[in-house]
């Protein structure tokens, strides 16, 4: 019998229903701590599959030691931190999530874009003290009829453009393959060059994963581009974009919006100081309750398919 683990303790019930019902014994962590990179390394040793999330890193030096087949079952879109050996192994099959916690990361682009131009977080503290409306450091705006440049364009950037839509703003969108996404432009939405993108739009947003090709794609350069009145959203990974030179023009330029769900304790000197045109949330715009309980499901599912596919 198949052996697997789960790092997470309050892994959903229907998912490990559909896990063990494949006929796979399950295990499911009791810690309240996440694996050290040494109990991983034995979890890996032990388990046909192991069940983990974006805190556990996987290491070229951990794949040494795997001799037979493994199932690395990550519950999140993103796989950067598993390292590209795995990928490469034919020892190795790496399974996630492609659609569970798409709408929920769209939901969290438009929180941070709504949050920043109604002026919300500063209007609260206001209000919370007593004051009044002339406190504020400018007055809101609309976002209607207002133009958003999409880097990308797969899940997460089309349900974008179905709430965009509703907004009647115009779309931009920028991807390295255009001709594979035709579709969209039945939906009003525009391609254009990145330089393009940043230079039109009034409000921009990330969404692609991090590799080594966009590695800080939103380089000073490109950060230079935009306009000074533009609202920037990135709830992709951190690395895509220069975050210093970012948080510099927003302090350069107070009319310039930041946006962030990132992990963010690696940027702690440059975000720690409060501003009224930088909102950062700790990387939680697709672990909602509801996205947590499908992409159990979606996991758990994706290994059962795998298995009856073979």
């Amino acid at each position: 019998m198949l052996k697997a683990y789960s790092v997470f303790k309050d892994l959903d019930k229907k998912a490990y229903e559909i896990i063990t019902n494949a006929g796979i014994q399950l295990d499911v962590s009791t810690s309240e701590q996440r694996p050290n990179k040494e109990q991983l390394s034995k979890l890996l040793t032990d388990y046909d599959i192991l069940i983990i999330g974006v805190r556990e890193k996987l290491t070229k030096d951990m794949l040494i030691q795997v001799d037979k087949k493994k199932i690395i079952a990550t519950l999140s879109i993103g796989v950067d931190h598993i390292d590209k050996s795995f990928f490469t192994s034919d020892l190795i099959k790496i399974i996630n999530c492609q659609t569970s916690n798409v709408i929920s990361v769209a939901e969290h682009i438009f929180a941070l874009i709504l949050s920043l131009k109604k002026r919300i977080i500063e209007s609260n503290e206001i209000a919370m003290r007593g004051g009044t409306k002339k406190e504020l450091s400018a007055r809101s705006n609309d976002i209607s009829n207002s133009s958003i440049g999409i880097i990308g364009a797969g899940k997460i950037s089309r349900e974008v453009i179905k709430i965009a839509k509703i907004f009647n703003m115009k779309i931009y969108c920028n991807t390295l393959n255009p001709e594979k996404h035709q579709d969209l432009l039945e939906q009003d939405v525009k391609f254009l060059s990145l330089n393009e993108l940043l230079s039109s739009s009034d409000i921009i947003t990330v969404n692609i994963p991090l590799n080594e090709e966009n590695k800080n794609l939103i380089s000073k350069d490109k950060i230079r581009l935009m306009k000074k009145t533009a609202t920037f959203i990135n709830t992709s990974r951190a690395e895509i974009v220069d975050m210093s030179e970012l948080i510099k023009y927003a302090d350069e330029n107070d009319t310039f919006n930041v946006g962030l769900d990132i992990d963010s304790e690696n940027y702690k000197e440059i975000l720690g100081v409060i501003k009224n045109n930088v909102i950062v949330t700790p990387h939680i715009a697709g672990v909602t309750k509801e996205a947590i309980k499908r992409m159990d499901v979606e996991l758990a599912n994706n290994i059962k398919r795998y298995f009856e596919e073979r």
